[in-house]
């Protein structure tokens, strides 16, 4: 099967939308399956038309993992067309969501094209920065999503270990941090995960993104998603048989655990990736 970032950067698509704004050149298309967003000719958002909920995107697919927590309220940093919005939406686990985004013209482009598709309910959409919104906030939320890009770039926030603190504080006691991780070099992969390591008492898992250079990264306030990789497997394998696209990983491709040692450390932190 062709990776889908390929079909639509060949597909013959009908432009809907298309200006300059403060995070880049925003351009909206289509195809008789597909509406898809880009920055700067990046791509950012996709989303079926006949299955809104379904995750197109490599990495919103392995961002689907953090379903295992069953979160009720969570805050994302990102908008773009939606996509993880729809995907959370669906469990019926999940009450509240606030999504900051810094655009207001991503903002206009979401409402206009993709709110309609499908309705969140309890939605408190910001036009707000994610650096300003967490150092301020008083709330606690089950799980945070940072999945923040300006075309290729990601905010200096996301390489700040005091940044990380402050998620920390605003999640719950069970609390988990999902990040999107675009990696130029191995020796930022190697510092985002010491700073991570030390702030979530090591309790860290990433997985890297089929077809791009992405790594999601996982950090839990609390207990991992499973005390043995065979648990994490079958729950893996009960989420999948509910997802439309499910998340790509099988025991066998498991070469790292999500084992806690007797003090709280992820046994091995890095799941590899053949592909």
């Amino acid at each position: 099967m062709s990776n889908i970032l390929e079909q639509l950067k060949s597909a013959d698509a009908e432009l809907l939308f298309n200006c300059p704004s403060k995070v880049g050149q925003l351009s909206l298309r289509q195809t008789e399956q597909y509406r898809f967003l880009e920055v700067d000719g990046f791509m950012q958002s996709v989303m079926d038309l006949q299955q809104p909920t379904k995750a197109c995107l490599p990495h919103a697919q392995v961002i689907n993992l953090a379903q295992l927590a069953k979160p009720e309220s969570i805050l994302m940093a990102g908008l773009g067309g939606g996509d993880l919005l729809r995907q959370f939406a669906s469990p019926k686990g999940t009450k509240q969501f606030t999504c900051c985004e810094i655009c207001p013209d991503i903002i206009e482009v979401y409402q206009k094209y993709f709110d309609s598709h499908y309705c969140v309910n309890e939605l408190q959409l910001l036009q707000e920065d994610i650096n300003d919104f967490i150092p301020q906030c008083q709330r606690q939320f089950d799980l945070i999503i940072l999945d923040v890009f300006a075309g290729a770039q990601q905010p200096e926030c996301l390489q700040q270990e005091s940044f990380f603190q402050e998620c920390l504080r605003c999640l719950s006691d069970d609390g988990l941090l999902v990040t999107n991780i675009k990696v130029g070099q191995q020796q930022q992969l190697l510092q985002l995960a010491l700073s991570l390591r030390r702030v979530f008492d090591k309790k860290v898992l990433m997985v890297p993104v089929q077809h791009c250079d992405n790594v999601i990264v996982f950090a839990f306030k609390g207990r991992p998603f499973a005390e043995s990789n065979a648990a994490f497997a079958s729950q893996l394998g009960e989420l999948n048989s509910t997802l439309l696209s499910p998340v790509p990983l099988t025991l066998g491709e498991l070469q790292a655990c999500n084992v806690q040692r007797e003090g709280g450390e992820l046994e091995l932190w890095h799941i590899k990736n053949k592909n």
